[in-house]
């Protein structure tokens, strides 16, 4: 299958997934439509996710990436492990789209994952992007200091230099 084609087929699926996750969101019934999906239909949705974010779309690496967070805060007991990969490659691409790339950074200090989080680190540290690099550090900040913005009062998100705290 050409390049193109792949790509039309992955905009399609995260369309129809999208649209499968968000239809009862609008009609009220999110919970009660998210709690009844079984583990197949989340393992599908979640393979079209993944497709999405290989895709070279920045679009729709960014819609992939905020689909995950949606579908963690309504499962929270799965675990999006197949997402991890994907969304580290699109936040470590430097040729990337800001917003795709800060959306890839939300998701994964979401996700909770180890190696996830790592990335953030490092992409904090590395990143010719001010405003990814302000955001991931933040990120590390909060998960080393165990603090949350709502918890300091801090609004701003200064970026803190290695062995700060």
């Amino acid at each position: 299958m050409t390049k193109n084609k792949q790509s039309i087929v992955a905009a399609f699926c995260l369309v129809a997934g999208g649209m499968l996750c968000t239809a009862p969101a609008f009609a009220g019934e999110s919970d009660e439509y998210f709690s009844s999906l079984g583990q197949g239909k989340i393992a599908l949705i979640e393979q079209n996710i993944v497709n999405a974010l290989k895709s070279d779309i920045p679009g729709m690496q960014a819609d992939a990436a905020q689909l995950v967070r949606d579908l963690n805060s309504f499962r929270p007991e799965h675990s999006f492990s197949a997402c991890v990969i994907p969304l580290m490659a699109v936040l470590k691409n430097e040729e990337g789209q800001s917003g795709a790339r800060i959306l890839a950074a939300l998701a994964l200090d979401e996700l909770g994952s180890p190696t996830g989080n790592f990335a953030i680190s490092r992409v904090a540290s590395f990143t010719s992007d001010p405003k990814l690099k302000c955001v991931c550090s933040w990120l590390a900040y909060e998960r080393r200091t165990g603090k949350h913005s709502e918890e300091t009062g801090i609004a701003s998100f200064e970026p803190i230099e290695e062995g700060e705290e």
